[in-house]
């Protein structure tokens, strides 16, 4: 009986095991430099590395909330990083320093 037990204990672990790794597409933090038609701003997402491409083409044109307080949309998304990273562009990194995290 223990031997039943403890062989049904090592299969759910393993398979609970095996399920986390087959997963390896984790969600990060990202920065972008966007521009509005009046003023620029960083905004920060959570996506999976796979689809920042996408999802940074997709925000073009998305209604979004400007630091000043307007719903204005979004006429280019300049470049996106990692949260740790630096930008390239020099008045998206001037905008970075800032910005309040």
């Amino acid at each position: 009986m223990k031997r039943v037990i403890l062989s049904t204990i090592l299969v759910l672990i393993s398979s609970k095991v095996w399920a986390d790794s087959g997963n390896p597409q984790v969600e990060q933090d990202f920065k972008c430099y966007i521009t509005f038609k009046n003023n620029a701003e960083i905004a920060f997402y959570r996506w999976k590395m796979s689809e920042m491409p996408l999802r940074m083409a997709n925000l073009v044109g998305t209604l979004r909330q400007s630091s000043d307080g307007k719903k204005s949309y979004i006429n280019a998304v300049e470049e996106c990083v990692e949260l740790n990273a630096s930008f390239n562009s020099l008045k998206a990194q001037e905008l970075d320093k800032l910005t309040p995290r």
